[in-house]
């Protein structure tokens, strides 16, 4: 009894896959005709697909008009779903076994560090491994993603799980910088004087001005930001465009301090709670791998 019970509610209502190929195609292009050439079968072919299906359903899906298709009630709430799932799937199976037979190496970047270190500096990457071909996408999550579908993830956040395949890019720590355009204009080389200096925020963070000069014993006084940006990137370029002193950490502005487009003020440094770390989540590919050693070593 309990084995023929299980096993009721283990089956599926799942139509069958051709049938629901033939509806989601004729229902997203309107059209018998498109979805056959789409198909590469017969517009007879799709017809009787989408009439098994109906019947299958024991519910009418289109209401023709001589060529003209017209989607029911079922059947606008039907498509979004089925054309998800097709999605969803080519996606997945293209992620899971296209990869094997390419060369490819997936990554998921925080954002910052993605344009700020990262991109100015592939070409070095890919000197040393011209066939290897790279799939990136950025985050903003502090926390590494729990799917683990990247084989390799660089998040800006607190210290993940440690393993032999998770390492901290290198120290970080927080420092002022402004434009020379801004520091030939106002001196902020004192503590009195920064205080009366316009300031540039990034929020999100839990270490901001109020925690810098906390940190530093200042009490008296002083000006709040007035201009405030939700990434980073946004406030490093106002910063290189003049708009006051940014307190921002120190390897998302190694290129702008080397050419010159931004000046470290004065040489207060705080340490970071938060940093930058990788993480190889796909060790058996040699492309993560060779990825991960050749970043740590850049890094340095």
């Amino acid at each position: 009894m309990t084995n023929s019970l299980f096993s009721q509610q283990s089956q599926r209502f799942l139509p069958p896959l051709n049938a629901l190929k033939a509806f989601e195609s004729a229902a997203r292009l309107k059209s018998l005709t498109k979805a056959a050439e789409e198909l590469y079968v017969t517009r007879a072919a799709v017809s009787q697909q989408v009439k098994q299906l109906e019947q299958y359903l024991e519910a009418t899906l289109f209401e023709r008009s001589g060529s003209k298709l017209t989607l029911t009630d079922d059947a606008q709430y039907y498509l979004p779903l089925l054309t998800q799932m097709f999605d969803s799937l080519s996606v997945g199976t293209e992620q899971l076994f296209e990869r094997k037979r390419r060369n490819l190496l997936t990554l998921n970047v925080a954002q910052s560090f993605c344009l700020q270190w990262l991109i100015p500096r592939l070409a070095d990457f890919r000197r040393h491994h011209p066939d290897v071909e790279l799939k990136i996408s950025t985050t903003s999550n502090p926390y590494p993603n729990s799917s683990q579908t990247a084989d390799i993830e660089i998040i800006n956040g607190m210290l993940p799980k440690q393993s032999q395949h998770t390492a901290q890019l290198g120290d970080e720590y927080w420092l002022l910088v402004a434009s020379p355009s801004y520091l030939s204009q106002k001196r902020v080389a004192e503590l009195t004087q920064l205080a009366q200096a316009d300031k540039i925020s990034t929020t999100g963070y839990r270490e901001n001005w109020n925690y810098w000069f906390k940190q530093l014993g200042y009490t008296d006084e002083w000006l709040k930001p007035r201009l405030h940006f939700d990434h980073s990137l946004l406030a490093v370029e106002a910063a290189v465009c003049g708009l006051g002193v940014l307190m921002v950490k120190n390897i998302l502005v190694e290129d702008q301090l080397k050419q010159g487009a931004l000046i470290e003020v004065g040489k207060w440094k705080i340490p970071c709670e938060t940093s930058h770390y990788i993480l190889c989540h796909n060790p058996s590919n040699s492309n993560a791998i060779q990825f991960f050693d050749w970043l740590r070593h850049s890094i340095k």
